[in-house]
């Protein structure tokens, strides 16, 4: 991925919490006939640099997977279009602002009915914890161990990381002032929550 210096992040403790909030990942892949994708939910294996999904066992994309040795998965965040009127300096023109997290590894595709359980267990979880809700769990193992004849695991293991973190760091001051202002007064939810990361990154500043 193409990275300006003023954009570029290589920290897998900044990484990963990214991936982990950010988890709905494109899996990419090349065949004989093209290149393929998929669009899954990943759990993060952080202590052992390691991504875990599955695809529905009709998704033929993992049978090409079984022979590719690298995989790369994109993971996006909060984007949208910045006015040159919020600047300071109106001789400019607009940009658009992003977050992305681009990941290489190499895959494993298993069919083990107690690795799935487990994979499917984790994502499950990892995604619960954040909701007031009743749902039993436990109450849904004979309907969830029927689902995992339908599924096949994918791991990655990851062999390098990078990401680009544009939020207007080559504009000046005053110039991202201005944007988080206008930013912070959208009706859209994304907008809001951009103009919050660029808070966050000038109090770091």
């Amino acid at each position: 991925m193409y990275t300006p210096n003023s954009f570029k992040e290589t920290d897998p403790d900044i990484l990963y919490p990214f991936v982990r909030e950010h988890n709905f990942g494109t899996v990419f892949s090349q065949t004989k006939n093209g290149p393929v994708a998929s669009h899954l939910p990943f759990f993060v294996k952080r202590e052992e640099d390691i991504l875990i999904a599955h695809f529905a066992r009709a998704n033929k994309h993992w049978q090409h997977i079984t022979q590719a040795e690298e995989l790369l998965i994109v993971f996006q965040g909060t984007h949208g279009y910045i006015s040159p009127s919020w600047y300071k300096e109106k001789n400019t023109v607009p940009t658009w602002n992003y977050a992305a997290v681009h990941i290489y590894g190499t895959p494993v595709i298993t069919h083990d009915l107690d690795e799935l359980r487990t994979m499917v267990d984790s994502l499950t979880h990892h995604h619960e914890q954040s909701i007031d809700s009743d749902w039993d769990y436990e109450a849904a193992h004979e309907k969830r161990d029927q689902l995992l004849k339908g599924i096949v695991g994918l791991s990655v293991h990851v062999n390098r990381m990078e990401g680009q973190f544009k939020f207007n760091q080559n504009r000046s001051q005053k110039d991202r002032e201005g944007v988080i202002k206008a930013l912070e007064e959208s009706d859209s939810e994304s907008d809001r929550s951009m103009a919050e990361i660029m808070k966050k990154n000038e109090a770091k500043s």
